[in-house]
């Protein structure tokens, strides 16, 4: 399923730990590529507006980059799951996962591996 090399490369060593979802969201909202232990339970409709509304937020986010500097990583804290949202070049990185996981260990893995992967 992974079309890009960073997708897979993240997954290697990501889901099993906590990681449901990771998926690459182009900059138009669609999702380009992703790999799942666990689909979510919504449907299509859904996940399309919520890829829609990741990359929107992220759009608005870098209008201020210029005096607040780029952002490198988003957190949305839900009841069930904790929602990371990574700028990258092609769009944004989306992981979803457990809240019963630490997230921050997480995040500081694939912000290194994204330093050696290119989308």
């Amino acid at each position: 399923m992974s079309l890009e090399f960073g997708v897979k490369s993240l997954e290697e060593y990501q889901l099993g730990h906590g990681v449901e979802f990771l998926g690459l969201v182009s900059k138009q909202g669609r999702l380009t590529d992703y790999t799942a232990k666990n689909e979510l339970g919504i449907s299509k409709e859904q996940k399309e507006m919520f890829f829609m509304s990741v990359s929107l937020n992220q759009a608005m986010l870098r209008d201020y980059d210029d005096t607040l500097g780029p952002v490198n990583y988003t957190i949305t804290e839900r009841e069930k799951f904790s929602i990371v949202s990574v700028p990258v070049q092609s769009g944004t990185l989306v992981v979803i996962m457990s809240k019963k996981r630490k997230i921050l260990p997480i995040i500081k893995k694939i912000l290194q591996t994204l330093n050696y992967t290119k989308f």
